[in-house]
């Protein structure tokens, strides 16, 4: 996301070790249609964020109270950078942003409907090829336009390749576009944030029509009824133990 141009400065800047918690949940339904969501906490970060830019500035960001849902179906048929076929996955979707500076409070949380299996493996490659945040598409979503050089989530979700029929699910390490990624001088400070202790908790939760029968992942963790995987990560640990993002869920 955007908001990592502000976070990930502030964090650097000041030598504080910060958290950030990110979940992704998947439900998918008897006839493979379902809901896609993605809710980030950033809420931890509020004190350094106001150490490093300012109550001031960030009001002038419009960082300082938000409470608002944005239906990209109002937003996505004015963006030039997007296909129609890419339009039509997204349009269903909606992002609802909180920020509330005093109350200590800055979630965003997205949802996308999927009708099918094949949407929701297509809503998985726009979420990671950079369609989401495009500046054209979320510009108002991050203060300023430009990409600045800043890394975005998308940049680090984008080296799994995401696959997905009818009893099995699969996410896995693209070595071509991991090799791509630790050699990319944007992220340099991502890299000097996991250094200083930075986490990014990143928990995946899989609910499934019909019982797991495996998961392909050691921290994985199955419901009673076996049919919700869950499994915790630190992101940044992406940059030494990639595979252990890997799932390979039969159901």
């Amino acid at each position: 996301m955007k908001f990592l141009k502000f976070i990930l400065p502030a964090v650097l800047a000041l030598g504080f070790a910060g958290c950030l918690d990110i979940t992704e949940s998947v439900d998918v339904r008897d006839d493979g249609s379902g809901q896609l969501t993605m809710d980030i906490d950033m809420s931890q970060m509020i004190d350094i964020l106001q150490t490093y830019m300012g109550k001031d500035e960030l009001a002038q960001k419009g960082m300082s109270k938000m409470d608002t849902t944005i239906l990209l179906k109002d937003v996505i048929d004015t963006s030039s950078a997007l296909s129609e076929d890419k339009k039509a996955i997204l349009r269903p979707g909606r992002v609802h942003i909180k920020i509330d500076m005093d109350a200590k409070i800055f979630t965003v949380h997205s949802m996308f409907p999927f009708t099918s299996l094949p949407n929701l493996q297509k809503l998985y490659t726009l979420m990671n090829d950079g369609s989401l945040s495009n500046a054209k598409l979320f510009g108002s979503l991050g203060g300023e336009t430009g990409g600045g050089g800043t890394p975005d989530m998308s940049q680090f979700n984008s080296v799994f390749d995401f696959s997905c029929t009818d009893g099995l699910l699969v996410k896995k390490l693209n070595k071509g576009k991991f090799d791509a990624l630790k050699n990319d001088p944007q992220l340099a400070q991502m890299k000097q944030a996991s250094q200083m202790g930075m986490e990014i908790n990143y928990t995946t939760t899989l609910s499934l029509p019909r019982p797991i029968k495996s998961t392909g992942n050691p921290l994985a963790k199955l419901s009673d009824d076996k049919k919700t995987v869950t499994m915790k990560f630190n992101l940044v640990d992406v940059f030494d133990h990639p595979d252990q993002f890997e799932y390979k869920v039969e159901y």
